[in-house]
């Protein structure tokens, strides 16, 4: 039985960790995020047919059967989004470039010797937002999106069990706690505002398995189910005008606030991952995802407490918005070359598909397909302690949108779009602390 000791410092670093996920947000743009840790971040994220570090908790449980002893992983990750909008007149409005950081941590341990596993982690799988507030007073957004965010905190456990020296399985849950937030301007003179805040706590589960074929071959799949999030909150309205046309006095003053819900749900997903170890040296690894969005063809938000029929047609403008999202493909290829015992090289590609179609395309959530290029290292500072250090640049395909989504928004004979050129580009960094006892 190992050291009850072990046991106090992993739950401690793991609260720990928890609690300081509340300080920060993901806010770059995308819905998908997909770095655990340095590791597997300096290999594309390709981890899935390897999954021998303690993020395996997340990529694929079934992998932490490989980890001999107790083992702690934490890190930070660095992120920095780039978005800029052009118009088909060439105008230009760069979003604030905000640096945002956040932790992870997972903690792995035996039960019962080369059989029975478990672990307990915390990441963000999920996030997305932007800031185009303050880039201009007359911001093309501003009736749309002028700041969100959409923060996810998962955290996990699982179990693992080792049938024999080829296969090994892995099952979890996955205790999702979300915040969503939404910023915009109402149209009138001058503009009033609109904050719609709300969160929720839902329950998912993940379903993994891991099989060596020899010590050249090993193959990982990893299930993880839907998530249905039921987020209820309160929108506020404030600096509304009666006198304006843009804004009949529905409301009766110059502020309102009522409770409102939203349903949405993170979607299923599949990986299957491989692992190639041509020589003692190299290590190749494969992952193919799939993603599946296409249940997501509306978001709609409902007023439970509004029973004014003014108001409900004034809350009705552009609601339910359609978004009709489809599944999705992600690639990622990934090497490591050990130059000596105790140093080894990364290299990684990842390829994501957007699941957003042109003719729904706005700026809550401006993404693209994306091409990701990475690169890191890991040293073994002693025989326990091992430090991984990973960047990645993630390159958005620039997205040209032609459609009418922005004369949803806009008041009647006012010219309103979010047409034109979208551009992103996001910075990736990452560090990561690995213990095994």
């Amino acid at each position: 039985m190992y050291p009850f000791r072990l046991v106090i410092v992993a739950v401690s670093i793991f609260l720990m960790c928890c609690s300081a996920q509340r300080a920060f947000a993901i806010d770059n743009g995308v819905v998908k995020t997909d770095f655990p840790d340095a590791a597997v971040l300096g290999m594309g994220t390709a981890d899935t047919g390897d999954a021998n570090r303690p993020s395996a908790v997340d990529f694929n449980p079934a992998g932490i059967t490989q980890i001999v002893g107790p083992s702690i992983s934490a890190g930070l990750t660095f992120l920095q989004p780039d978005i800029k909008y052009t118009s088909s007149s060439g105008n230009s409005v760069n979003m604030n470039k905000d640096n945002y950081f956040f932790p992870n941590v997972y903690v792995t341990m035996p039960i019962i010797k080369d059989k029975l596993f478990v672990g307990i982690g915390e990441n963000s799988d999920y996030g997305a937002g932007n800031d185009w507030a303050s880039n201009s007073p007359a911001n093309f957004t501003r009736y749309s999106t002028t700041s969100d965010s959409f923060v996810n905190q998962d955290y996990m456990i699982v179990g693992a069990y080792k049938i024999n020296d080829q296969w090994s399985i892995g099952v979890g849950a996955i205790d999702d706690q979300s915040k969503f937030e939404h910023s915009e301007q109402v149209n009138q003179t001058p503009d009033g505002s609109i904050l719609y805040k709300a969160d929720d706590n839902a329950w998912g589960f993940t379903v993994a398995a891991l099989f060596k074929l020899n010590d050249m071959n090993q193959f990982g799949i990893d299930y993880k189910s839907p998530i249905e999030h039921r987020y209820d909150g309160t929108l506020y309205m404030n600096g509304l005008n009666p006198g304006s046309l843009g804004s009949p006095p529905f409301f009766n003053g110059t502020s309102f606030s009522t409770e409102a819900i939203q349903k949405f749900t993170l979607p299923q997903s599949v990986t299957l991952g491989y692992t190639l170890k041509p020589t003692s040296k190299w290590k190749i690894n494969f992952d193919l995802g799939w993603t599946d969005w296409s249940q997501y063809k509306q978001q709609t938000v409902y007023y439970p407490n509004v029973t004014n029929g003014n108001q409900l047609f004034a809350l009705g403008l552009n609601n339910p918005q359609p978004r009709d999202w489809t599944s999705v493909w992600s690639e990622a290829l990934g090497a490591e070359y050990s130059v000596t015992d105790k140093f080894r090289v990364r290299a990684g590609y990842s390829h994501h598909q957007t699941p957003i179609p042109g003719i729904n395309f706005d700026t809550e959530f401006p993404d693209s397909d994306s091409n990701a290029y990475s690169g890191g290292f890991g040293y073994d500072i002693t025989k326990n302690l091992t430090l991984d250090v990973a960047y990645a640049g993630v390159f958005y395909v620039s997205r040209s949108i032609v459609n009418s989504v922005g004369s949803a928004f806009a008041a009647i004979g006012e010219p309103y779009t979010m047409s034109g050129k979208y551009q992103e580009f996001v910075s990736i960094g990452e560090v990561t602390l690995t213990y095994k006892f």
